[in-house]
């Protein structure tokens, strides 16, 4: 049997096979060893109790089990969940790209520029400016101007 033959058994909701119920259940660990990963552990925690890391973020159950999608019908995360989790994603994948224009790893792309075309850009976090701080200590404390990449002139 193939994957997508297996993976159509396992959005099955009247499948009930040994294996591809072990197969869901190898899924749920392995999404919960992801959400752990990032410290998402409120999202772990099905009685709700435990608060999201940031506070500004809500915390649902994963709720895994049949929900409808796109797709049609698959084994996954509840949609809250499922939302949540992506929210969170998009938050660091925009944290990251703050932290990389100010690190000048952007060819091209300054602080300003990128603000003007993302005005809801995250400041760099604290580690970056640390970063950026030993770069210039590493030049002997010139700046050759912003979106320079290292530039020796």
């Amino acid at each position: 049997m193939g994957l997508t033959a297996t993976y159509n058994l396992v959005h099955d909701p009247d499948c009930q096979d040994q294996g591809i119920v072990e197969l869901r259940r190898i899924h749920e660990e392995i999404d919960k060893a992801a959400i752990e990963a990032y410290g998402w552990h409120d999202l772990l925690d099905d009685s709700g109790k435990t608060p999201p890391a940031n506070p500004t973020r809500e915390t649902f159950p994963l709720g895994h089990g049949f929900h409808e999608t796109d797709q049609g019908t698959r084994y996954t995360v509840g949609l809250l969940a499922r939302t949540e989790i992506i929210d969170r994603l998009r938050e660091l994948n925009h944290q990251a790209y703050a932290d990389e224009v100010h690190l000048g790893q952007h060819k091209g792309v300054t602080e300003k520029k990128a603000r003007e075309k993302h005005p809801d850009l995250p400041p760099p976090s604290p580690e970056a400016i640390r970063k950026r701080k030993d770069q210039l200590a590493a030049r002997g404390g010139s700046d050759f101007g912003e979106g320079a990449e290292g530039a020796l002139f």
